[in-house]
Parts: structure tokens; sequence; C-alpha cells
């Protein structure tokens, strides 16, 4: 048998017993469905920007104090910029922990 006889004979090929594979080449799970798609992407979005606006407001807080030139009430105004943001990336981490506990007392934990 020549090879294009071997490749165009698909009737005699048995593909019954393959899976399809969800898994990419960087060992990722591909998309599958919606649960998936918000439960984790969704995530690490929110973390990716809780984490640009503490970083952003990080930068900003040190502007304001550079520019402030000693006066008392710039620094002060940038020291409570500075608290604000890192109380409030605090108060994220801890929002999602207290998710992951409640949903894991419920037993439903594998939502998140």
């Amino acid at each position: 048998m020549s090879l294009i006889n071997l490749v165009l004979a698909a009737d005699e090929v048995d593909i019954s017993g393959l899976e399809r594979s969800t898994t990419t080449a960087l060992n990722m799970k591909s998309f599958t469905d919606l649960g998936s798609l918000f439960s984790r992407d969704l995530l690490n979005l929110v973390f990716i920007l809780v984490g640009l606006l503490f970083f952003a407001s990080l930068v900003m807080a040190g502007w304001e104090y550079m520019m402030s030139s000693g006066d008392p009430k710039k620094v002060a105004g940038a020291t409570t910029r500075f608290m604000n943001s890192l109380l409030g990336l605090i108060m994220s981490f801890v929002a999602y922990l207290v998710v992951k506990i409640v949903l894991s007392f419920l037993g439903i934990g594998s939502l998140i």
C-alpha cells in the first residue's frame, strides 16, 4: 500500500478510544465552560487590577511626598494616601480569604 492510501484509509483507523485532552502545550487548561472562566480567570484579573491600583497609588503618594517640600500638610496627605492604598490591598486579600473560608465551610470550596 502506498503512503497516500495509508493516509486516506480513514475507515481503517479506530478513533473511538481516544479522549479529547483539555491541556494545552503549556500545561494550562483550555477554555471548557463558563464556570471555569469566571472562577479562575476573573479572580486573577481582579487581583491584577488590585495590584496595579496599589502600585499607581503608591507612585502617586511618593510623588506627593517628594513634591511636598517639607510642608506638613502635604506630607500628611501623602502619608494618608499611602496608608489608604496599603489598607485597600490588605482588605482585598482578607476578603478573598473570608470567601474561601466560608465556601469551604459550606462545602462548595471548588467554586473559587
